[in-house]
């Protein structure tokens, strides 16, 4: 029984976290991970499983040498493999043909896979992104009187407000406000034809629908991405898996760093966490630490620093300071690791007068500063 392995988002990189550049290798044990589950080939040499991948596979337009070589030692060369390019990769000559990726779609024409077709498009700018559809849709009106019991499958690499709204019950509104972020991919869009839609670049691991041009509801998928490249990506380290036979689809995980949230209350707390993370032992391999998000009751910048002292080679950690004003006005000081650590370490130094202490940690705590924190890391989410 084939299967199709639908991915995206892997950003192959030594360390894909741009503010923390420790938290390294995800990407690459994850696509270790997928490898082992997908059978290659039969004693004839017939390929049994594929491996499609929705773009942004690497991090860069300029991947470095080790990156590919790393990949290319990962992915067996017999490995039938389709992809499409993001926008972080995006370039004439595709890096995933150095590792034998057959470049979904791109050829003018679609991909034959058993009693399917993967027609693919590049990430595009939105305002060619209609017109580029309206060419695939004509080829698939051409196409479908030929195949008319094929499943045709649509891979793209765009923003869409139905998964960047997520789920839950703030969902209506974060679409609304979603609207007026121009995200490329909207209902009415999609060709009709069509049996299933994959979307990459948004970082969430999901199922939604799209009306296509006809006002049929047609199945989409957001496979989400291989590792965490942000504090606010908590579902990740999954694919969906396509039965080519009885066309039902599953979720699968696959490797995932531990991810932990503890709340701290007061000081008793912190200093019990504190106390605990020093008897902790160091842990070798940094891909078997576990990212920690601490929500605390206060920005008490002492005990931040012991606690990040505490956790050094044990865990990854992130801070959220609620502030006591308010729950809802938040900081992330994970995603804003450069201004953290200019807060603290200079509250640190021995030279730095009690009055530049208070500046310091007034700036950490003031409204301007939650509201150009907040808007940073927002804008950052919707960017991922």
């Amino acid at each position: 029984m084939s299967k199709l392995y639908i991915t995206s988002d892997w950003h192959l990189a030594e360390g894909a976290w741009k503010s923390r550049p420790e938290i390294a290798g995800d990407a690459f044990e994850s696509l270790t991970r997928l490898v082992k589950k997908v059978d290659i080939c039969d004693a004839t040499g017939l390929a049994l499983d594929f491996i499609l991948a929705a773009g942004d596979l690497f991090d860069t337009k300029l991947p470095s040498s080790e990156v590919i070589n790393t990949a290319k030692d990962i992915l067996p060369a017999k490995l039938f493999m389709l992809y499409i390019q993001g926008q972080h990769e995006y370039s004439k000559v595709p890096w995933m043909r150095v590792l034998d990726g057959l470049h979904a779609g791109c050829e003018g024409y679609a991909t034959k896979l058993p009693n399917h077709w993967v027609w693919g498009l590049d990430w595009t700018l939105s305002l060619n992104l209609q017109d580029k559809l309206d060419a695939i849709g004509a080829q698939l009106a051409d196409h479908l009187p030929q195949f008319p019991d094929d499943y045709n499958i649509l891979v793209l690499h765009q923003t869409c407000n139905a998964v960047m709204a997520g789920t839950g019950k703030d969902r209506e509104a974060r679409l609304e406000y979603l609207n007026f972020r121009a995200c490329e991919l909207n209902d009415g869009m999609i060709p009709a034809g069509f049996d299933l839609v994959i979307v990459g670049d948004t970082h969430y691991h999901t199922e939604f629908q799209l009306r296509d041009k006809s006002g049929k509801m047609i199945r989409c998928l957001s496979p989400g991405s291989f590792a965490m490249q942000s504090i606010s990506e908590t579902n990740v380290g999954k694919c969906f898996v396509l039965d080519l036979e009885t066309r039902e689809i599953t979720s699968e995980d696959l490797y995932r760093r531990t991810y932990e949230e503890i709340q701290i209350d007061g000081p008793v707390e912190f200093d019990q966490e504190i106390r605990r993370r020093i008897k902790d032992s160091a842990v070798e391999n940094q891909l078997d630490r576990p990212i920690i998000r601490y929500t605390l009751y206060e920005n008490d910048a002492d005990r931040v620093a012991a606690l990040k002292q505490a956790c050094l080679n044990k865990v990854h950690p992130f801070f959220n300071v609620v502030s006591t004003e308010t729950e809802e006005n938040q900081i992330e000081l994970g995603q804003t690791e450069d201004v953290d650590e200019l807060i603290i370490n200079a509250i640190q130094e021995a030279e730095a007068t009690d009055e530049a202490k208070t500046l310091l940690t007034a700036l950490i705590n003031s409204n301007s500063s939650d509201e150009i924190l907040n808007t940073y890391y927002k804008d950052m989410v919707l960017r991922c």
